[in-house]
This record gives structure tokens, sequence and C-alpha cells, in this order.
């Protein structure tokens, strides 16, 4: 057997910010199948524990219950990445399996002969004032201990002897009981931290009635960088849609920064190995975010159905096209409506206020000047009836009857329709990262039209769940 190419899997890992001391354990999010139309239910699944002092993993047991907090704070989410190796073996190639102990034996090696590299970085405030000094990077190894590494995050534009902690990562002491070789990243605890012309005192901060208490250190110098203070040029082709996207206060119809930065970090993890003299590396993605606290439920569009129609196009194949699928955006749908306040999202006076919160309503107001006006007649966006409306459509699927709401759905190229009949396509009411209204992928459209459109019934009973179209089949 040869080992041929590495792999880490998963290959995008990304964390949640918490300052608890334990990580979260694992936990599954699943449709209840005696309450199909409920919410889905969270249930714990099985966990590595790792022992702090040597960095092995010496359980995988199921948690009785869940806690995602403990003695009030957010516990963690740390995720372990994993080296697999490609192999060659007689009669079999190109097998993918787990690098273990054994596997490193069998070629003469140990796991002191594995060696991880990190590079983290935060470069919020240097995607903003484009100043190459204000870019915050961390970097670890390579290493091939079991120790906790922190990934402390340095910047030119730093007071001296002052990091910003964006977590730590430990490669995990492989064990017989558990021989995988894995690496876990584990997040920062989620703090602000600031800015300031006079140098911080040395050590801990002190308290300070004056700072904002949310604020745990100072660690920028506004005096070599411009990030206290800094504002927006509204000329600049690079600035964010929505803008004002950082802490900051209004002065001349200006957003000024308080300078004002995060924990949050993303990167890149190598592991590399040396076989039979030829250096072998393989690499995967980490990052980290804030906690969830509606982990039960998904946003109706998320960054996995970016990168799986940038993998896998806008259209979707024969085979994927099936009513569970679709069924999976419709729930998906429930879920954000779940935690919606929708007469505030569609514009209504509420509590006998006006313009209670950043809405699309307000949005294409401001924008372009359009009459400031509910985007649906109040009795339709009543969230009760909204959540019966979704569960109406799941059972629809489930029964076999094509989506009616296929007819209804924004393409991406009417997210800019201001009229009344754009503005109620659906999803309504939210809004996408270019500031318009919210459309579906097209990839995801594109699902839900093609199961509409499929046949319900045959000769033979059900229909079957690819389409019907010859050209979509191939």
């Amino acid at each position: 057997m040869a080992i041929k190419e590495l792999r880490i899997l998963p290959p995008l890992a990304i964390g949640r910010l918490g300052s608890a001391a334990r990580p979260m354990d694992n936990y599954e999010v699943l449709v209840d199948p005696h309450r199909p139309l409920a919410p889905r239910q969270v249930r714990p699944a099985p966990t590595f524990q790792v022992d702090p002092h040597s960095g092995a993993i010496t359980s995988a047991e199921t948690p009785p219950t869940l806690r995602f907090t403990e003695d009030g704070q957010v516990r963690p989410v740390a995720p372990f990445l994993e080296v697999w190796a490609l192999t060659a073996q007689r009669g079999r190639e190109d097998v993918l399996e787990l690098l273990t102990l054994d596997l490193l034996a069998r070629h003469g090696l140990g796991p002191e002969d594995v060696h991880w590299s990190v590079h983290v970085a935060n470069h919020k405030i240097h995607r903003r004032t484009g100043d190459e000094n204000d870019r915050i990077d961390a970097r670890v190894g390579p290493v091939n201990d079991h120790a906790v590494h922190p990934l402390n995050g340095t910047c030119p534009n730093f007071w001296e002897g002052r990091a910003l902690p964006l977590g730590h990562v430990r490669y995990l002491k492989p064990t017989p009981e558990f021989p995988g070789i894995r690496l876990r990243f584990t997040p920062a605890a989620g703090r602000v931290y600031g800015s300031s012309l006079q140098q911080p005192p040395p050590g801990p901060p002190r308290p300070d009635p004056e700072r904002d208490p949310n604020v745990v250190d100072v660690l920028y110098d506004a005096n070599r960088g411009t990030w206290l203070g800094y504002h927006d040029d509204p000329n600049n082709p690079r600035v964010t849609n929505p803008s004002q996207i950082y802490a900051g206060f209004t002065q001349q119809r200006k957003w000024i920064s308080k300078g004002y930065l995060d924990d949050e970090c993303d990167g890149l993890v190598r592991a590399e190995l040396t076989v039979d003299g030829t250096l072998l590396s393989a690499y995967g993605r980490i990052g980290a975010g804030p906690p969830a606290y509606a982990p039960d439920s998904f946003p109706v569009r998320a960054v996995a159905d970016e990168l799986e129609q940038a993998m896998f196009g806008p259209t979707v194949g024969a085979g994927q096209v099936s009513p569970e699928a679709a069924e999976e955006v419709v729930r998906r749908a429930f879920d954000t409506v779940r935690l919606m306040n929708t007469a505030v999202l569609n514009g209504n006076t509420v509590n006998g206020q006006v313009r209670g919160a950043s809405t699309m309503v307000a949005q294409d107001t401001n924008d372009t000047g359009r009459l400031y006006e509910p985007i649906m007649a109040p009795s339709l966006v009543d969230r009760s009836a909204l959540l019966n409306l979704h569960q109406q459509v799941l059972t629809g699927l489930r029964s076999g009857t094509a989506p009616w709401f296929a007819d209804v759905l924004r393409d991406f190229d009417d997210v800019g329709d201001l009229s009344d009949k754009g503005r109620r396509k659906m999803p309504a009411l939210m809004r996408g990262a270019d500031g318009r209204s919210l459309a579906l992928t097209r990839r995801q459209v594109d699902l839900v039209r093609k199961v509409a459109k499929r046949a319900i019934f045959t000769d033979n009973g059900p229909a079957a769940t690819t389409t019907s179209d010859p050209e979509e089949r191939g």
C-alpha cells in the first residue's frame, strides 16, 4: 500500500466564538418523524472528550442533555480537522482512508512525522482603510507536538506588546483507542477590543469608568493607523452595502468609526508528511463567527447554497430533483419566518411606531425615493398565518402536490423590481447582500421549479422523483 496524497476533512470548518472553558458538545438538528410539521429538534450526538493535559481523546460519548452555555458563558464550537490519505492497494486504486497510527507505522512513520501549520487573519480593518499595516495575522507552526498553541494576531498598528487573541489550535495526541491524526481549532471568546491615542498601561486593562464596558482591552494605536475616527469615502467602489457595518456614530452626516475590532478570523490549516522521500501536503480552511442562538433553525439561503452553486452550477441535474430537496428549501423558509417580526419587516406601524426598524420598505425608500408603504396587506403577513401557510406547503409536498409557490419565486435579476408585484415575490421582506430584496440562488429556484413541473402520478403509481424534461435528464 502506498500513500499517494493527503486530504484534510472537512475542507471547510466554521467554529463559533465562546468564552466558556469547555467547547460545545456535538448535536444534530432533525425533523421529528412523528411531528413532521413541527420545528426541527436538537438532539445530542457522540462527542470526543479531550484530556486538557495530554491532548488525547479519552472518549466519544453522547451527552444526556445539551447545554449551550456554562456559568453564563457561551460554549465555543471547536471543530476537529482530520487527515485522510489517498492510498493505492493491490487491485484498489485511490482508496481514501483516515490517516492513523497503524497506517503511519506501515510506512515506518509516527505521529511526530506529521507537521501542522496554521495561518488565520482578521482583515476587517484593512478591508476598509486599505492600509497594509492594518492587517491582523496569526501564525503557528510547523508544529508536531500536542501542546496548545495560541493564535495571537499581531498588527503593525497595534500598541507594542499587544496582540488580538484569535483562539488556539492543538494537534491531538493519537492513541490506540483513537488512532486518527486530528487537529482541533478552538475559536476566540467573542470579545470586543478598542483603539486609543494614549498608550495603555502594560498588563491587564485597569477599570476605567470612561471606557465602553463592552471593550475588554485596547490594542490599536490610533497615532499610527486611521481606524479610530475612520469614515467611508462614498466614492470608493469597495465600500460595502450596507455601508455602516462597523460600530460608530453619526457626525456631520458621516458614519465615524469608534475604533473597535473583534476576534473573529478565518484562514488556512496545512498538514505535511514526508513519505518515502516525497513531501505530501494538504490544506483546509477554518473560520470563526458569532454563536448560533437559534440552533434548530437554518436560513433560507446560506453560504452552503452559494458554494453548492459555485461547484455544481445554477441548474440541478435530473437525479437531484426531488420533493425532499424542495421540502428542505420550504422548511428553511419556515425556520426563517419563525425568527422574524413579520409585521415590522413588512413596514407596518406597530405599537404606534412608524419605521421602527431597518426594513426593506425603508431601504427602498432611502435608496430610490419610493413611497414608504407596506409590502403586503397587514393581514397577509400575520406571523401565525405565514407559519400555517408554510406548513400547508410542506403537507402538499409530502402528499405529492406540486409547489404552487414556484410561480412567485423571485429570480436573481428581479431583485431591483420595486413594483408592488415585484416586492411581493418570495422570499419576501428580506434583504440580500446587494442591499435589494433577497432572492434564492438560481440553483434553489431551478430545483423548486423542476419539482413543480414534474408529473404527480403515473400509470404505475406516484411519479418518479426525476424531471420529465429530456434536456434536463442528460
